[in-house]
């Protein structure tokens, strides 16, 4: 009876790891965020070992970078890179709501994260609290302002500063956690200086500074852009004037059609689990005219 006892509670634990495994998997960053006061620093030590592991074997096998020197090449793979960036950010995005399929949702975040260089946790807990405080600007981690410039500084200053707030909302805001998270923070810049380091040592010198780095300082332009000019950044005079909006010019048509819909951003607020919010909104129009 013991033995047997002893085979039950042997055999439950194995599956009872694997599913808490999985789920690490699946389970978004902001909420494993909000059970554990110390989620950040092992996601950013995960990635920041990660990183110092590939440069090991970097080293010890004296990898030289898959690209050499500047080459006419560079050219043509600029805008295509520049591209495929911008949809990262917005695949991303879409893992933030979990319009990708459960099973690859975290997984393609991840990845994504990594090759925009600010990783999928940061990209999770931030774009909740601005679906949270959306135009608020002493709590939107991206607020918007008239000048889109000056969009870009506040948004590029303040995003830490929200993590740090959204901490302190969740878990306290004490003087420990202020040294807490002035802590994060640091592992935070070292971890994305090694992800940093991996790329410059894998892809080479010259095409880190001639197209990888441009290409993703551009991309984080453009999803910035696209954020102020979708909450009404074109044409607002006031703060009272910042608000999702709907874009439908020939430019911002073109931009639906190539990034799934982007534009319709007062739909995505309202729908934001839906991967094109132009789309789903033509087919309940669709939907209800037949059933008319």
């Amino acid at each position: 009876m013991k033995r047997r006892a002893f085979s039950n509670q042997g055999g439950s634990s194995a599956p009872s790891i694997f599913m808490k495994g999985l789920s690490l998997l699946t389970t978004h960053p902001i909420s494993q965020f909000k059970r554990s006061p110390r989620f950040y620093f092992m996601y950013d030590g995960f990635w920041l070992l990660a990183c110092a592991a590939a440069l090991l074997v970097f080293w010890l096998t004296d990898f030289r970078p898959i690209i050499g020197g500047p080459s006419w090449w560079f050219l043509p793979v600029f805008p295509l890179l520049l591209f495929c960036l911008i949809w990262a950010h917005l695949l991303i995005h879409n893992a933030t709501h979990g319009s990708l399929p459960k099973a690859i949702n975290r997984i393609a975040g991840e990845v994504l994260g990594v090759i925009v260089v600010v990783r999928f946790a940061s990209w999770d807990i931030v774009h909740m609290r601005h679906h949270k405080y959306s135009d608020d600007r002493t709590k939107d981690p991206h607020p918007n302002f008239p000048s889109f410039w000056k969009t870009v500084a506040h948004t590029v200053v303040n995003v830490e500063k929200q993590l740090f707030q959204q901490y302190y909302d969740v878990w306290g805001d004490t003087a420990e956690n202020h040294r807490r998270e002035r802590r994060r923070a640091n592992l935070s810049y070292g971890t994305n200086l090694m992800v940093l380091a991996a790329w410059w040592w894998l892809l080479g010198p010259a095409f880190m500074l001639l197209v990888f780095l441009p290409c993703n300082a551009l991309a984080g332009l453009f999803v910035i852009h696209f954020n102020w000019s979708t909450h009404n950044g074109e044409v607002a005079k006031s703060h009272e004037e910042m608000c999702p909006v709907n874009l439908s010019g020939p430019y911002y048509r073109l931009g639906n059609k190539l990034f799934a819909g982007i534009y319709a951003h007062r739909l995505h607020h309202d729908r934001p689990t839906a991967f094109n919010p132009a789309r789903a909104l033509a087919s309940e129009v669709a939907a209800a005219k037949n059933s008319g």
